[in-house]
């Protein structure tokens, strides 16, 4: 072979048609976990009789989805009709450990919305208030169901952060960490559970915040964590050392995020820090599945919460009009996200 000479791939019209349909394979995958077929086959492999009897399907068209589910990673076909989870299968199973069940629900439940893509790039508005007429937080709130699986994903997501969060950042010198929106607490029992000494304050709306008592109590550091409902936008507690804001900035656009950022300010000692974990987004994107997976998570953003994933600079400027100084970024392992130290400038 000449030094210049190229392997094939496969044709443009191949690569375009390939993407078009990524979304029958995301169908699937939906449908697979909203039956239980992963928990079906959390005790072994079954035939496909078998999982259509416990899902209360069609036997001829399960046996259809599971091959698909074949094809693309999530079980393993046996033959003979037989067929078992993969190691990404197993992860979709609800009792697994580091289950992504809920965030395959999460993503599920967003496709009504995400029909809406050409009208939130025409209006600039989101999907939420587009078809529904309210902001996003506002109609999870009204929607107890869509909430309970939103907030059970947001702690799916938040398992890895709170470990990843140890490891790039040094809590042994502070005292108390003001978690802003913090959920349910998954992150912050994790920060609080490694270091004895500290103290925390969960701030969340009524909404979610009165979910978790349960979980920091599980964790076992209720005893060491306040609990305070609230609105982010108006103020935030006061005396924190630190002050966390973990997936949270993306939520929004720059404006209300400035209100967030300017009530985390307002709140700060001068010796204060504050830790933003988002992704940040390349100043120029070359193609790739790193490059593929953020900025489908930006678009998601734009859509579902009208928010924004931003760049390193973006960030900087709006911190800055929040009279922020960031100190430095560094990346959170085992993650696509960064850690974003800033100070009371």
């Amino acid at each position: 072979m000449t030094a210049d000479a190229r392997v094939p791939g496969p044709p443009p019209q191949a690569i375009a048609v390939q993407l078009a349909r990524v979304c029958q394979a995301s169908r699937a995958l939906h449908s697979a976990v909203r039956l239980g077929v992963p928990d079906c086959l959390g005790a072994g492999a079954r035939t496909f009789e078998e999982i259509a009897q416990l899902t209360g399907t069609h036997p001829d068209r399960m046996r259809r989805l599971l091959r698909v589910l074949a094809a693309v990673d999530i079980v393993r076909d046996l033959g003979a009709g037989k067929f078992e989870l993969t190691a990404v299968g197993d992860c979709l199973r609800a009792d697994a450990p580091g289950s992504v069940r809920s965030i395959v629900l999460l993503t599920a439940n967003s496709w009504p919305e995400m029909e809406h893509l050409d009208d939130c790039i025409r209006t600039g508005k989101n999907a939420f208030e587009l078809r529904h007429g309210v902001a996003p937080f506002a109609y999870l709130a009204q929607h107890p169901e869509r909430a309970a699986v939103f907030n059970e994903a947001m702690r799916e997501f938040s398992e890895s952060t709170g470990a990843a969060l140890l490891q790039a950042y040094d809590f042994t010198t502070v005292g108390r960490v003001i978690d802003v929106g913090g959920g349910h607490g998954t992150v912050l029992a994790s920060i609080l559970n490694a270091h004895a000494h500290l103290r925390g304050v969960l701030l969340d709306r009524p909404d979610v915040a009165a979910g978790a008592p349960a979980l920091l109590a599980r964790a076992g550091v209720a005893d060491r964590c306040e609990v305070v409902p609230g609105d982010m936008l108006a103020s935030v507690p006061a005396g924190g050392d630190v002050y966390l804001l973990s997936h949270i900035v993306h939520d929004w656009l720059d404006e209300p995020a400035r209100r967030i950022l300017q009530a985390c300010r307002a709140a700060m000692a001068p010796q204060a820090r504050l830790l933003i974990v988002d992704r940040l987004m390349p100043e120029r994107v070359e193609p790739g599945p790193v490059a593929e997976n953020d900025l489908l998570y930006d678009l998601t953003m734009m859509v579902m919460m009208g928010g924004r994933e931003r760049t390193a600079a973006e960030l900087k400027t709006l911190l800055g009009s929040a009279g922020l100084l960031l100190e430095r970024i560094a990346p959170l392992p085992a993650t696509p996200d960064k850690l974003v130290e800033a100070s009371p400038a």
